[in-house]
């Protein structure tokens, strides 16, 4: 299906209009919530497709026994302990009052369904873009091509990995530092449908509820990305061939495999609690005498000088620069444990020397990230201010050294590490939301630095706690340019991932992975790096490591035991 036809598919109506397979008008809050962002943005639920088909009940011996089985461990922990917020329901009755409904009996062929040639005439003449399928089982058959773009389908594991069920639960059996995500068009070959959105998530392995929460909720809005790809005529990935896999069919866990689950759950929440108090992240920077194409030609940076270590209580990160006076000029968050907040700090570096720190920005809110951009022979700072939902912009006093508030760029958006560039002709601005900080990317952009940022049409533009977040300044290696990312998917900040642009307009964006770059392994800070920035012929990284904190953990005891300690 090319962007032609699809462009031709869409003009035979006049909006996008979707059916849904389902039960009935009671869903689940993150089915709801993707009908509900459907329907705010002018999609319209044209059908109802309802499951007619009896469904058997159960004796209360057939109850019981169901939990005395080698599986009934995992159906009592289901019945008792699993209470995601995902899956809770919500009566849309009132909501969909006007969409008309069509209730359809399915036969059976060993473990697939079949509708009716009926059914099918009566849903093809609703004219349907899509279907949602919230309801049913394995569908084949006719009814997959019943609507102009197919049956759109989740499935909450990553295809080539994990095929079956229950939805992320074997990542956090099996140590699996990332969840993913797909929507898929079915097809008729089963597992092998055609990819439309897919994301990637870090795992969360102290919570199972916690786990399906963010798998659920933060891909309701695939099925609007790809409606909106459809209207921008970005949608060629309905050609993409089928998904190939030969992933692991999984089941239900037996009652042993609960009974780890159970323990490592317990452990995991156990860790997880015991680093936030005794190990929370000490960071530090690093120089390299080298430009950033040289120093990315090898995975790991050698030779590195580094700033003096911080007073007890600070670490320094995220570091940028300038030439001033034939001088390195250095920028970087310095944070403190004491009051939970950065201000942005200063320091020269010349002859293999540093002079003293000074502070560049302060507010009364938390600051970090202070990314450098030079435009019309003015330097100015971008720093992360998040903490305020702006993003601003600040300009250098070349008298005082300091940074001063110029103008605000972006009002209303929680922006995590704002990254500024100029690619294509425009101004872009990257960021992942404060939200979902180290997964979700997001663009805006502009004809000029100082005029408006407006939203790219499809955002978030990426979905991946691999590579989304950003990690310092975009630079071309000669031909294409690079864009370093964080891969937050073993630790936060755990190591650079340089991504080339492929392509980046108001309506599209692509990059592809060429490489990264860890941390030093002979160092102290050699448990992560989440910066990289270039400077003439010098390079900016940092490295981290983990260290006991005395205000931390006065800080952390009385946020998890203050109704105690008060």
């Amino acid at each position: 299906m090319t962007n032609l036809s699809i462009k031709n598919m869409l003009e035979s109506s006049e909006n996008i209009t979707f059916g849904v397979m389902s039960s009935g008008y009671v869903f689940q809050a993150w089915q709801a919530n993707c009908i509900h962002q459907l329907m705010r943005n002018g999609i319209i639920p044209k059908l109802l497709i309802l499951d007619a088909n009896a469904q058997p009940k159960k004796s209360f011996w057939q109850k019981t026994t169901n939990y005395l089985n080698r599986k009934g461990l995992y159906h009592l922990y289901q019945r008792l302990f699993f209470r995601p917020q995902a899956k809770e329901t919500v009566d849309l009755k009132e909501q969909l009052a006007a969409v008309e409904t069509i209730a359809c009996k399915t036969s059976r062929k060993k473990f697939s369904e079949y509708f009716s040639d009926d059914d099918i005439k009566v849903i093809k003449n609703h004219n349907l873009s899509f279907i949602l399928r919230f309801g049913f089982n394995i569908i084949r058959g006719e009814i997959l091509e019943v609507a102009r773009f197919g049956v759109w389908s989740f499935h909450h594991d990553d295809e080539q990995k994990y095929r079956g069920g229950p939805p992320g639960f074997w990542e956090i059996m099996k140590n699996d530092p990332v969840t993913a995500v797909i929507l898929q068009r079915l097809t008729s070959k089963l597992d092998g449908g055609i990819i439309l959105k897919k994301g990637y998530f870090k795992t969360i392995t102290h919570s199972y509820s916690g786990q399906i929460d963010n798998l659920y909720f933060e891909t309701s809005s695939f099925p609007l990305q790809v409606c909106k790809d459809i209207l921008n005529g970005q949608a060629a990935y309905f050609n993409a061939a089928q998904s190939l896999t030969r992933a692991h069919v999984y089941k239900a866990p037996s009652n042993m495999e609960m009974v780890n689950f159970s323990f490592k759950l317990i452990f995991n929440k156990l860790l997880f609690h015991h680093n936030e108090v005794y190990h929370p992240e000490d960071w530090n920077i690093g120089i390299l005498s080298k430009p950033v194409n040289e120093v990315t030609k090898n995975p790991v940076p050698t030779e590195i000088t580094r700033l003096p270590v911080p007073p007890r209580g600070h670490y320094y990160a995220d570091p940028f620069g300038f030439i001033q006076n034939e001088k390195l000029n250095l920028v970087f968050e310095n944070y403190n444990y004491r009051n939970r907040k950065g201000i942005i700090s200063r320091v020269d570096f010349a002859e293999g020397n540093f002079g003293k720190i000074q502070p560049a920005i302060a507010e009364n809110f938390h600051l970090s990230y202070p990314f450098i951009l030079e435009e019309e022979g003015q330097l100015f700072c971008i720093p992360e201010t998040a903490a305020i939902n702006q993003v601003r912009l600040y300009k250098l006093d070349q008298e005082t050294g300091e940074f001063h508030f110029h103008r605000t760029l972006l009002e209303g958006f929680p922006a995590a590490d704002p990254t500024i560039f100029n690619f294509g002709g425009l101004w872009w601005l990257f960021a992942t939301h404060q939200r979902q900080s180290n997964t979700k990317l997001f663009a805006f952009y502009a004809n000029r630095l100082f005029e408006p940022f407006v939203p790219h049409n499809n955002n978030p533009i990426k979905v991946d706690v691999r590579s989304a977040r950003p990690a310092g300044t975009p630079f071309f290696d000669g031909k294409n340019l690079i864009r370093p990312a964080q891969d937050c998917s073993e630790t936060y900040g755990g190591r650079v991932v340089l991504n080339r642009i492929l392509t980046l307009n108001p309506d599209k964006f692509s990059e592809e992975e060429v490489g990264f770059l860890e941390p030093e392994k002979n160092s102290k800070y050699r448990l992560g790096l989440h910066t990289l920035a270039g400077v003439g012929n010098f390079t900016l990284i940092d490295g981290k490591r983990f260290k006991f904190d005395k205000n931390n953990f006065k800080f952390m005891l009385r946020k998890k035991f203050g109704k105690f300690i008060d």
